[in-house]
């Protein structure tokens, strides 16, 4: 379950999903895009290698931060 790694990693970071959006799985991969918020300074970098480290998350990336 790729939404439930990618919020145990976000809530260890101090982060919330707002949107999910996940695509039809081709050959057992899918994409999905997440929108979150994070209320305090923590290194984004960090947890976004915690989450490639996951089984079944092949690559993450931030497309837009504000």
């Amino acid at each position: 379950n790729f939404i439930g790694v990618a919020s145990g990693v976000l809530r260890d970071h101090g982060g919330n999903i707002l949107t999910i959006h996940q695509s039809i799985p081709i050959n057992g991969v899918a994409s999905l895009s997440i929108s979150i918020q994070i209320l305090k300074r923590i290194d984004v970098s960090a947890m976004i290698g915690e989450m490639e480290n996951q089984k079944g998350m092949h690559h993450v990336k931030i497309l837009a931060k504000e």
